[in-house]
C-alpha cells in the first residue's frame, strides 16, 4: 500500500523562508501573494512553480515533519550533496528542537563522511550539524562554498569561501 500523495495545504513555509528573485521577495518575508495559499498559483513564477520541500517529495516522512508544524522547512542543494533546514525568521531555533533535531542528527550521522552535509539556516546565520557537534557558521552568504576538514579527535573546522 502506497502513501497518500502529500499537499502543500496552508503551510506556505517555503513562501516565507525562500527568496523569490521574480517577485523581488527576500528570503525571510512572507511573500505578499500568500493569504492560506496562493493568490498567483496560476501565474506564478518558475521558481515557485519547480519547488518542492524534501516534505512534500518524501512519501515516507510523517505528517508531524510539515513545515508549517516544525516551522522548519526542509530544502535539498540542486547536486543533493547539502540538506539545509530553513527555519522560520520569528522561530530561528526551531531545528533544535524535537523531533526535527533528532531527525537533522540521523541523517548528518547516516551521511557524514559521504560527501553529504546538514545545515540548518536561520536568516543569514548558519549552523553545521555534524554526528558530534554543530558548528555555528555565523552569517553565510546564499551560495557560499564551505570547505570542511575533520582533525584528530573528530574536531570539525570549516572555511567559508564567498561565492
Amino acid at each position: 500500500m502506497s502513501a497518500r500523495p502529500k499537499s502543500c495545504g496552508p503551510c506556505g513555509m517555503c513562501c516565507k523562508v525562500l527568496a523569490v528573485d521574480d517577485l523581488a521577495k527576500p528570503a525571510g518575508t512572507m511573500c505578499g501573494h500568500f493569504r492560506g495559499g496562493c493568490t498567483i498559483y496560476a501565474d506564478r513564477p518558475h521558481a515557485c512553480r519547480t519547488f518542492e520541500c524534501v516534505w512534500l517529495m518524501d512519501p515516507e516522512m510523517p505528517h508531524r515533519f510539515r513545515p508549517d508544524q516544525t516551522k522548519v522547512m526542509l530544502d535539498q542543494d540542486p547536486a543533493g550533496a547539502r540538506l539545509i533546514a530553513r527555519c522560520d525568521p520569528a522561530n530561528p531555533q526551531a531545528w533544535r528542537r524535537q523531533p526535527m533535531y533528532g531527525a537533522l542528527k540521523g541523517f548528518a550521522a547516516d551521511h557524514w563522511g559521504q560527501g553529504k552535509i546538514v545545515l540548518a539556516v536561520a536568516g543569514r546565520r548558519t549552523w553545521l550539524i555534524t554526528p558530534r557537534e554543530d558548528v555555528d557558521l555565523g552569517d553565510v552568504p546564499p551560495g557560499a562554498d564551505l570547505k570542511i576538514t575533520e582533525g584528530p579527535g573528530g574536531a570539525v573546522s570549516v572555511e567559508v569561501t564567498p561565492p
